[in-house]
């Protein structure tokens, strides 16, 4: 998930309104939020095992990912890369 960085800029102009970089911000924002968080649930990202295998080391535990060249859930616990098993549900 892209989480847009905030920086030190000027947030409103004198009429109180957003200025343009700051309005930009908060789009992205909304719309980073809009794409992974709904009503019916959190959407969990995607990512290759490749990449995945690239990024691990700089993940914290509780991480998850939809890895799709296997199409497994995995999450990092206890500093080791998990699968979770499936099964159909229910």
């Amino acid at each position: 998930m892209l989480i847009p960085v905030f920086y030190n800029a000027q947030f409103t102009d004198k009429n109180g309104n957003l200025t343009p970089e700051m309005q930009m911000f908060m789009d992205q924002l909304n719309q980073t939020m809009q794409d992974n968080l709904s009503n019916n649930g959190l959407v969990i990202p995607s990512i290759t095992s490749a990449n995945l295998a690239l990024i691990e080391p700089e993940m914290p535990d509780g991480t998850a990912w939809l890895e799709t060249t296997n199409n497994v859930l995995v999450i990092k616990i206890n500093g080791a890369l998990r699968k979770v098993t499936t099964s159909a549900y229910p």
